[in-house]
C-alpha cells in the first residue's frame, strides 16, 4: 500500500487556474487510479470550468522531522546550460531551497560550480528530466552550470510555501 494525491487544476473562461487537492487513502495504485478517476469525474458535475490537467501522485518518501538549521527561503539560485542550436546560448535556472554551505564559495554568496554533490545533481539532472519547454540540460560546457548566487526569497518574490 502507498500514499497517494490527486491534483486537479481547472481554468475558466478567462483563462484563470485555480488548483485543488487531495489525499487519497492508502491503496494500490490501480485503487488510487480509480479514485482519481472517480473525484474528477464526480467535480465536473458541479463545475463550468474545464479540467486543465491533473495528476496523481504517488508519496515515496518524507521526513517530517525538522532540520536543525534549514530556512526555504533561503536558496541557490543556479544556472544551468541548456543544449540547441545557433549562436545564442540559452539557459535554465535551476532554484534549490535551503542549500548546504558546502556549495558556496568562501564569500557565503557565490555557488561553487566545482562542488561535486551539485555537479551530481546538475548531471541527474540532464538525463533524467526535460527543463524549458522540452530540453536538457547541456553538460558539454563546464558541466552544464555557468555560474550560481544565494539568494533569498523571503520579500523579494512573495514566495509561496506548500
Amino acid at each position: 500500500m502507498a500514499d497517494f494525491k490527486y491534483h486537479v487544476t481547472f481554468v475558466d473562461s478567462k483563462a484563470l487556474k485555480t488548483n485543488m487537492q487531495f489525499a487519497l487513502a492508502d491503496a494500490a495504485y490501480a485503487e488510487a487510479a480509480s479514485a482519481a478517476a472517480a473525484i474528477e469525474a464526480a467535480l465536473e458535475l458541479v463545475t463550468d470550468a474545464n479540467v486543465y490537467s491533473s495528476a496523481l501522485v504517488e508519496i515515496l518518501t518524507g521526513d517530517a522531522t525538522l532540520p536543525a538549521d534549514a530556512d526555504i527561503s533561503d536558496e541557490a539560485l543556479v544556472v544551468t546550460y541548456l543544449s540547441g542550436t545557433g549562436d545564442i546560448p540559452k539557459y535554465w535556472n535551476l532554484r534549490i531551497p535551503a542549500p548546504v554551505d558546502a556549495m558556496f564559495n568562501a564569500d557565503g554568496v557565490t555557488v561553487d560550480i566545482t562542488y561535486q554533490n551539485l555537479q551530481d545533481l546538475v548531471s541527474t539532472l540532464s538525463t533524467e528530466v526535460l527543463v524549458s519547454d522540452g530540453e536538457a540540460i547541456d553538460l558539454d560546457i563546464d558541466e552544464g552550470i555557468k555560474r550560481g548566487f544565494w539568494r533569498s526569497v523571503k520579500k523579494s518574490t512573495g514566495y509561496r510555501y506548500n
